[in-house]
């Protein structure tokens, strides 16, 4: 009731009265003067490097501060997510499509990785969130990826970090099996704003290791040659580490991101965003806040080359950070592509140590082609410029290539206006936009959820794409359409992070998807998506 209405009730009261005492007296008895108060709810080459040591002097991030405890925020959160749109007003129920949910932490879910183990029918998950906790889950079905009720574990990841848990990694995608046929050993990686990174046994969940990091982790990520080197970047101080596991030695630390410690640089400080190695494990790769992107040489520690994208391209804005990073695209594996705060993704040809295009995500002008556009799913080249003059809606948030079975000159870019767009980058300085996907605005505030995370199928041209409306939407890359859309029970809860393991891949009809999201609302849910009856709908 807004005050105007309660005004008109007030006199409607008082004529009352004048009439009927006994009314009065009623209506008295069952005022409650707190309904009108507002509510609010709120590697084996390892010798041929030298351990570095590193001073200490850096401190950690300071806890978090939350008024209220994470679980009460948590959930607070998600009822009224759940309750209303942002209007106050009602939303029709989201049915809740997974076929797992994990609710071990007490706040917000950062991050997820996955191995799915064919032979046992177990899916391991590690998670980590605004808990300042990690935990590994399994979920066994028996069998490669369905049948029966599934089989659930979670044990919580023993060390006590002091500031959230921001990212993890599961080197098993990189561990080749012995001459005995025997794998190697599966590492689980965490890193935390604490500055730690902590390494577990991903089959038991023994700490391994804790090691010094640098004043926070944001990312972390495995050596793709065998999984034995680990590399983890900073936020804050814009260093880069890189550690083996075998040894626990740090190897290197690359230093050169400007403006580190939130001084100068794009994007407000010059901190590392996003970090991996090049796919044949020659070099490190770092995206920064400071608007580069850098080549570093493990053996050496130098940087072999910087790539000083808004500047090189003419078009970009030198003041934006980047913020996301994927490698391995192109014909020869030698592209990598960043999304950057300006609404452009950078594609750059590594071994050319060039800009090979500039793809507009974001488009400012109306009707342009490539425009974010509006609508409900679907190929929009032709749009209505609804980017225009939104400065907060220009992020690209996530970026990944199509696999070499699928085509390794396209690529899909994210942003926070909602868009999933599919390009070639073979056309051009500016690529060729070939779909703009865009999911429907909510019916109230028209609305369009942001896009968090993006993964392609590794044999079919299907994109999976996660968005803070707590959806995550399967789309087809050959003609923009709307394949698939997996629900949790939660509406407008972000979905923080993405994994996803494609169980037969390679039969004709494209296999099983297990889809794992990491989620603001404390669940890390899962998700089943059998390909071929999907696209059959």
């Amino acid at each position: 009731m807004d005050h105007q209405q309660q005004e008109q009730a007030a006199a409607a009261a008082s004529a009352e009265v004048a009439r009927q005492g006994e009314q009065q007296q009623a209506a008295d008895a069952q005022y409650d003067p707190e309904d009108t108060e507002p509510a609010f709810i709120d590697a084996s080459a390892a010798g041929q490097f030298e351990e570095v040591q590193v001073e200490d002097g850096d401190e950690p991030m300071s806890d978090d501060e939350d008024g209220a405890g994470p679980a009460a925020s948590a959930a607070a959160a998600a009822a009224s997510a759940a309750a209303t749109d942002g209007t106050n007003q009602p939303t029709a129920a989201v049915p809740d499509q997974s076929i797992a949910t994990f609710r071990s932490h007490a706040g917000p879910v950062y991050a997820v990785a996955t191995h799915f183990d064919a032979a046992t029918g177990t899916l391991r998950i590690v998670s980590g969130g605004g808990d300042d906790r990690a935990y590994l889950h399994t979920l066994t079905t028996g069998g490669g990826g369905g049948g029966g009720a599934p089989q659930t574990t979670t044990i919580p990841l023993a060390h006590p970090h002091t500031d959230s848990v921001s990212s993890v990694a599961i080197n098993s995608a990189h561990v080749p099996a012995d001459a005995k046929g025997k794998a190697a050993r599966l590492l689980v990686a965490v890193g935390s704003y604490d500055g730690t990174l902590a390494l577990y046994d991903a089959t038991t969940g023994q700490l391994v290791q804790l090691l010094d990091g640098p004043t926070d982790v944001e990312f972390v990520d495995f050596h793709p040659k065998g999984g034995t080197v680990v590399l983890a970047g900073s936020i804050s101080d814009g260093t880069v580490w890189m550690y083996h596991t075998p040894t626990m030695k740090c190897l290197q630390v690359f230093v050169g991101h400007e403006g580190g410690d939130g001084q100068g640089g794009g994007g407000g400080g010059g901190g590392v965003s996003a970090g991996t190695f090049t796919p044949d494990g020659k070099f490190a790769l770092s995206a920064g806040m400071d608007g580069t992107l850098r080549v570093w040489a493990p053996r050496t520690g130098l940087c072999r080359h910087t790539f000083r994208l808004a500047a090189e391209s003419g078009v970009g804005d030198a003041r934006a950070g980047l913020t996301c990073l994927q490698v391995d695209g192109g014909a020869d594996g030698q592209l990598a592509v960043a999304g950057s705060e300006d609404g452009l993704a950078y594609i750059v040809h590594l071994a050319g140590k060039k800009i090979a295009a500039t793809l507009r995500h974001y488009d400012e002008t109306p009707g342009a082609a490539g425009g974010s556009g509006g609508g409900g799913g679907g190929m929009d080249v032709d749009g209505e410029g609804q980017d225009s003059g939104d400065e907060e809606l220009r992020s690209v948030e996530a970026v990944g290539f199509a696999s070499k079975a699928v085509n390794p000159n396209w690529v899909a870019t994210g942003g926070v206006n909602g868009t999933m767009k599919v390009w070639d980058v073979t056309h051009g300085g500016q690529g060729q936009c070939r779909q703009v996907c865009r999911p429907p605005a909510d019916g109230a505030g028209g609305n369009v959820a942001g896009v968090t995370r993006i993964k392609w199928h590794p044999t079919l041209p299907l994109v999976l794409v996660t968005y803070t409306d707590g959806a995550t939407r399967l789309w087809d890359a050959r003609d923009g359409s709307l394949v698939a859309t997996l629900t949790g029970g939660h509406a407008g809860v972000m979905i923080n992070g993405m994994s996803a393991e494609f169980v037969g891949a390679d039969a004709p009809g494209g296999g099983t998807a297990v889809v794992v999201t990491a989620v603001d609302d404390g669940g890390v849910r899962v998700f089943e998506i059998n390909i071929a009856s999907a696209v059959k709908q």
